[in-house]
């Protein structure tokens, strides 16, 4: 394999970053096994459609028989554009949270934001039944969760987009997000619904590690005042054992009192 050629690069992307990598993988899968079925079903004359097997059912009564679907949603690609553009996004934003933060947190992030994406289009659905989007499938709410944490964690980061130039990653992530604000009237709205629960999944994940790294750095200031008078007294009672010791030296084990004996006792055990 020569160095610097497309598949040489393509490998290394793909050891440096495994579980965009591995998203990815599932991803494309998933649809190809869909339009597969698809095309079957066609010649067949039958209904099935493991795309919409897949994904969430608008309705509660009809989620409660397909229970998976939270999860399997987010893997599910109906559109090859769709898939490109949400798979490029993944691989992006992925690497930037990668970078900050570890292969863990691509897992995390998409997962989560996922679910999350789910939960706001089913409650959505529950409380305005006419907002549009019969059924939610694909990864968007799920990459968008990784592009609002990737965003908080490094804003600065620069892309270079074609014929703008270089733009900040925060205020890639505030139009991305203001534009899923303005489609919540349209037709999708469903599935805008859902991308802001991907997004404040991502602000959530990002708050909460902040919240927690806070609080265990906050941990030893808190016990410092214990650690102090912990050093004061072994210090004291260092001192205190040098004094007995240099009374035997001077005059004898017989000199000390009964009192002073057990407290050398005590001193030397607690030494130990």
């Amino acid at each position: 394999m020569k160095y610097g050629s497309f598949r040489y690069t393509l490998r290394m992307a793909t050891r440096r970053e495994p579980a965009i990598w591995c998203i990815i993988r599932i991803n494309i899968g998933i649809a190809l096994l869909c339009w597969l079925t698809s095309i079957i079903a066609s010649a067949h004359d039958s209904g099935f459609s493991l795309a919409s097997w897949l994904s969430v059912p608008a309705s509660m009564s009809a989620l409660a028989s397909s229970a998976w679907s939270p999860l399997t949603y987010m893997f599910t690609q109906t559109h090859p554009l769709h898939l490109v553009f949400n798979m490029l996004w993944l691989l992006w934003f992925g690497q930037v949270l990668s970078e900050a933060a570890g292969q863990r947190h691509i897992w995390r992030g998409y997962i989560i934001g996922g679910l999350s994406g789910a939960f706001f289009f089913i409650v959505s659905k529950a409380l305005i039944p006419s907002l549009g989007g019969a059924s939610l499938s694909g990864a968007s709410a799920a990459v968008v969760a990784v592009m609002a944490e990737a965003a908080l964690r490094r804003p600065d980061r620069e892309f270079r987009l074609l014929l703008i130039g270089n733009v900040k990653l925060k205020w890639l992530a505030a139009v991305s997000l203001g534009l899923l604000l303005l489609g919540l009237g349209g037709g999708n709205a469903g599935g805008q619904a859902a991308h802001i629960g991907g997004a404040l999944a991502g602000c959530g994940l990002f708050f909460f590690d902040r919240r927690k790294k806070q609080r265990q750095h906050a941990f030893p200031a808190k016990n410092a005042g214990k650690v102090v008078k912990a050093m004061q007294s072994y210090r004291s009672s260092i001192d205190r054992l040098d004094e007995l010791l240099d009374k035997i030296k001077l005059s004898g084990y017989d000199s000390l009192t009964s009192k002073e004996k057990r407290e050398l006792q005590h001193l030397s055990e607690r030494k130990r």
